[in-house]
């Protein structure tokens, strides 16, 4: 699964080009991801409703995580697999102030997206 964004968001910051970048932009913008959430539904309900988990940086700014696999999650027992166009239009106008994305937030070389230059991929 996304096998070319791993490798992409796997090069060193001194070595990427404008390529790179391009591509890395265009395969986060069909990419289908995980992302953990918080499951607010009743296990009876019709309607499976959850929220995005979010994570704080240091800032005390609210991110939502996303990963390429299934090896780069940590710790996270609920998640759903997402297509990145689908996260932007669930989140929408971003009523609750959610500072970005981070892919792969515990890798190496993962990738942090302000929430508005995530939105702006998809107009």
């Amino acid at each position: 699964m996304n096998s070319k964004l791993k490798e992409l968001l796997n090069i060193n910051l001194d070595d990427v080009t404008k390529e790179d970048n391009d591509a890395l932009i265009e395969e986060i913008k069909n990419a289908k991801l995980i992302m953990p959430i918080e499951v607010i539904s009743n296990a009876d309900a019709k309607d499976f409703k959850f929220n995005p988990v979010k994570i704080t940086d240091d800032d005390g700014q609210m991110f939502i995580p996303l990963f390429s696999d299934d090896s780069e999650v940590y710790g996270y027992l609920t998640a759903i697999e997402i297509y990145t166009k689908d996260l932007a239009e669930m989140i929408g106008n971003n009523p609750e102030n959610i500072s970005g994305v981070v892919i792969n937030p515990f890798s190496k070389y993962g990738v942090t997206l302000p929430m508005d230059t995530f939105l702006k991929i998809f107009e």
